[in-house]
């Protein structure tokens, strides 16, 4: 499968204590392929919802957690979930 997490940048988020991370943790260890995005990456064009993120995989290594692959854009129909994890306060702009 393929998982999409809109969720704050995971590049600092806790190994430790982040939820996020552990999902990603789990859903990689299972074979499936994960995919990156912020909110402000998110848009609506005619009817279809793209994001623009970044696939990655992750290590339990605090700091060196995410390999990040090179920025491209997805149309979020194509992907087989979409986690929507941030922690407040929340920018609904």
């Amino acid at each position: 499968m393929k998982i999409a997490f809109q969720m704050d940048p995971i590049q600092s988020v806790n190994i430790n204590a982040d939820s996020s991370f552990r999902l990603a943790e789990e859903a990689q260890a299972r074979g499936h392929e994960l995919f990156f995005y912020s909110p402000d990456r998110l848009a609506f064009d005619e009817g279809r919802i793209l994001a623009v993120g970044q696939w990655f995989t992750v290590q339990r290594v605090q700091g060196d957690h995410v390999a990040l692959g090179p920025e491209v854009q997805v149309d979020l129909t194509e992907v087989d979930v979409v986690w929507l994890r941030q922690d407040p306060p929340f920018d609904m702009h």
